[in-house]
């Protein structure tokens, strides 16, 4: 086969470090920086990277392209490749944060990519498609055809004419709801994914496609289309296979999935909303899809049977190393599958009527004299969301190789858990408020969550030792736990009865993490100091709660949320500096007396937030401490301060700080003095619903500020001319909300290096200058925004670099707008991404 050659090429390259594992992902390779240049010299002129703003010549020979996808693909990237003609490979490549919400202009699609007739390989993966031209029909060498995760919703007819075509990947197209039936004639496709699609029902004669080695899914169509009969015709696939909609079947002899040993990662799947009549059939059918023996993986889900087939149980299934049983509504008890000696990892979920799961589980091996123990291979066993499960008969069990155990939302179990789980490290009891049991003996667990289960205990005081993250919830009853000296994390949450913490926290010499939260009654720690190797504590809506306690000097970050009456000792005049280590510091809502923020105690603090604290006046730093060594701070946030007046004395000397936001502070009056001297290092710069402030300082604003964002500040806003924008030379991004005018932007205002222009909340805006707009050639993006008056584009039209066009809350503008009806259409139809309302990623993705 074509595949087992690639494979056996591929392993030769590997063998002699052409390639290397990835570092990232072990499924993936990469190519050594050595042989990547050679590969690079070697390829020539055939081979070559776009980028955009290149502007070195592309030679004509250039058959095979690649290029790093942006969001924004405009039609103009694709110049260089006007006189080419025989490019055989267009190969998008994903960076990080790109590998969704992609736009490509529909001038690629239309004038670029048809003319390639000799195009072998074709990407449009990630990009926002949502239909392919019928010219693609005309790349008849085409051989591979990626459109995954884009918002396609039909393929065309012309399809059918890509008779070369092997591989059509369709995973994550979920928009998808049909193939054409044209897809029969695709006679040489050796792989076909469909996962994660919306797939009602594949097309008749997909029996016909002899060579498939990969079939993701076969969907059983309600109204006609291929019948499950079909696949007994595909004799060569292989790997894995979902069988979705079984409902839809009422005899699937003819299957004969015992033949096919190349399949090894099944899925049966029956449609958990359909109505189904005859149990007995549904019971049948599963019956006759036993699989062959080398089957690796098998899950089960949403079967209406009434008992599971015999097969499940038989051990000769022996490189089985994964089981799911998902929603099987109607079987009484579970069938025997300790028998399946390789089984690694069970996953039981959903089962509604289950109310035992005894030794009928175990299997023949446990209740006979056998050496041959039940589940000897399993590593992890999940129960979840068993309603009706009230027993579990496992005392005698070892599960020797268990290593982890998932027991959730199963409110009526009431006993029992193994005893003694010698390989166990992560165990996870949550939601089971009537499970009245001790742990199990576990001496490697490291990781132990307890969710809604008041009554389970530890049995010795020393069965934890090595355990390092524990969790605990909505626990009224916090049992003795025994020595935790290995404990690095401690999680409590929503404890109501925890009235304070115990004095063990100050004996816990390993422990890194507290987080405690919405433990309403807590009303203090204990005397003796919190443990010498904390570094990071968060305590969160412990609304009585007034101090916390000394010896918190090893802290690097402390969190404080919705603690009203919590009183933080901060006056720069303390004999000794609790906080010299913090390196993060969130304040939100804390007690009255938290009227001054002293920076001058925090020199090694790296980000700072207050929020919520209605008393705050001033953040300060004594006469005579101006000098003070603040140059780890890089973000500051201020958020609903509305008493806040003042900035020390003299500006902030923070020369790396990076990021500034100011939020709800009515009463401030000005920024920070000598911003463009002392912040060189500032970005970003929010100054959101600050009405007082009328001007930024003077000398400006920092030349380094590539983000600027200014809403509802009326008095600011009356003095943007003043702003000196012109002088940022590497301003991006400006947004602007709360704006009066009928006309904006004002010639001059804007500098020409913004890449994007956000408008929000301009109700009285009739029209946009073009005088303001037109020097914006690096413009890449605008957003409007709540600008109800706004009906037009300026006649000459917006900016040609512009890729991405948002429109929300402007009903005039969005009809004028309508695709190729709408009076501004052809003003705009040139733009790769044009969204309208809602239809779009949120604006903070915008914004970033």
């Amino acid at each position: 086969m074509m595949e087992d050659v690639g494979e056996i090429c591929f392993q030769n390259l590997l063998s002699r470090s052409f390639f290397q594992q990835s570092g990232h992902n072990k499924s993936m390779f990469v190519m050594h920086d050595l042989i990547h240049d050679l590969a690079q010299f070697v390829s020539g002129e055939f081979c070559f990277r776009l980028e955009m703003g290149q502007q070195k010549n592309v030679s004509k020979n250039a058959q095979h392209l690649s290029y790093d996808r942006e969001k924004f693909e405009i039609s103009k990237k694709f110049d260089p490749l006007h006189d080419i003609d025989k490019l055989r490979t267009f190969l998008p490549l994903s960076k990080p944060g790109y590998e969704l919400h992609c736009y490509l202009s529909d001038k690629v699609l239309h004038d670029v990519l048809p003319k390639f007739r000799c195009m072998r390989v074709l990407s449009l993966a990630c990009y926002k498609v949502t239909y392919l031209p019928d010219s693609f029909g005309n790349l008849k060498h085409l051989r591979y055809l990626n459109l995954s995760n884009t918002e396609i919703r039909k393929l065309p007819k012309s399809i059918g004419m890509l008779l070369n075509l092997q591989s059509l990947i369709l995973s994550k197209c979920h928009w998808l709801t049909e193939l054409p039936a044209e897809i029969g004639k695709l006679i040489n496709l050796r792989h076909l994914d469909i996962s994660k699609t919306k797939i009602e029902g594949m097309p008749m004669g997909i029996n016909g496609l002899k060579d498939l080695r990969m079939l993701t899914t076969f969907v059983v169509g309600k109204h006609g289309g291929a019948r499950l009969g079909e696949l007994r015709d595909l004799a060569h696939l292989q790997g894995a296979l979902s069988i979705l909609n079984l409902q839809n079947v009422e005899n699937a002899t003819e299957v004969n999935l015992m033949k096919k040993e190349d399949l090894d990662d099944l899925v049966f799947a029956w449609d958990p909303n359909a109505i189904v009549g005859d149990l007995e059939i549904q019971t049948k059918v599963l019956e006759k899809l036993q699989p062959h023996n080398k089957v690796k993986r098998l899950s089960i889900e949403c079967f209406y049977g009434i008992k599971f087939p015999k097969w499940l149980e038989d051990p000769s299934f022996m490189n089985l190393v994964f089981l799911q049983l998902r929603d099987c509504k109607n079987c009484l008890s579970l069938p025997p599958l300790g028998q399946l000696q390789s089984l690694k990892d069970l996953c039981i979920v959903k089962m509604a009527d289950v109310r035992k799961v005894g030794v009928e589980l175990y299997g023949n091996s446990y209740c006979s004299s056998t050496s041959i123990k039940p589940f000897g291979s399993l590593e992890i066993l999940r129960f979840e969301e068993m309603l009706e499960w009230e027993e579990w008969v496992c005392r005698e069990i070892e599960f020797p190789c268990l290593k982890e155990l998932y027991i959730k939302k199963c409110p009526k179990l009431k006993k029992d858990l193994p005893k003694h789980l010698p390989k166990l490290t992560k165990l996870e009891i949550s939601e089971c408020e009537q499970l009245v049991c001790c742990l199990p003996m576990a001496p490697s667990i490291r990781e132990l969550m307890l969710v809604e289960c008041d009554d389970v205990m530890v049995r010795s005081a020393g069965s934890l030792t090595s355990l390092a993250s524990l969790y605990i919830s909505n626990v009224c009853k916090i049992h003795e736990l025994g020595q935790l000296n290995s404990l690095v994390k401690l999680f409590v949450c929503r404890c109501p009865k925890l009235k304070e913490i115990p004095p063990i926290l100050h004996s816990l010499t390993s422990l890194k993490n507290l987080n405690i939260q919405q433990c309403e009654s807590l009303a203090s720690f204990p005397e003796m100091a919190l443990p010498p190797m904390l570094e990071w504590l968060r305590i969160d809506s412990c609304p009585i709660l007034e101090s916390l306690p000394e010896g918190i000097d090893s802290l690097k970050t402390l969190l404080i949320y919705k603690c009203k009456k919590l009183e933080l000792a901060l006056q720069e005049d303390m004999p000794h500096n609790h906080y010299a280590s913090l390196t993060n510091l969130t304040i939100w809502s804390t007690g009255d007396s938290f009227t001054s923020f002293p920076l001058a105690s925090f020199t090694k603090l790296e980000y700072l937030r207050i929020m919520n604290c209605g008393n705050l006046e001033s953040l300060y730093i004594p006469d005579g401490l101006h000098h003070v060594d603040l140059t780890s701070l890089q973000k500051l946030s201020i958020n609903n301060c509305p008493n806040l007046v003042s900035f020390p004395r003299g500006g902030l000397p923070t020369p790396n700080l990076r990021m500034l936001r100011i939020r709800d502070c009515e009463k401030l009056k000005s920024l920070p003095q000598g911003m463009h001297t002392l912040l060189t290092s500032l970005q970003y710069l929010w100054i959101d619903d600050c009405p007082e402030i009328d001007s930024f300082p003077e000398g400006g604003l920092p030349t380094n500020l590539s983000f600027l964002d200014i809403e509802n500040c009326n008095k600011l806003l009356a003095c943007r001319m003043e702003w000196g924008l012109q002088t940022l030379p590497f301003l991006r991004t400006l947004g602007i909300q709360g704006y009066e005018k009928e006309r904006f932007p004002e010639e001059r205002f804007l500098p020409s290096t913004l890449t994007a222009l956000l408008i929000r909340g301009f109700p009285n805006l009739k029209s946009l200058d073009n005088k303001g707009l037109q020097h914006l050639t690096s413009l890449e993006t605008l957003l409007i925004r709540k600008c109800g008056n706004l009906k037009s584009f300026p006649k000459q039209g917006l900016p040609s670099s512009l890729s991405g066009l948002y429109i929300k809350e402007c009903p005039l503008l969005k009809k004028r707008c309508q695709r190729n009806k709408g009076k501004e259409w052809p003003n705009i139809s040139h733009i790769p991404c044009i969204v309208f309302d809602r239809q779009t990623t949120n604006e903070e993705v915008i914004l970033s």
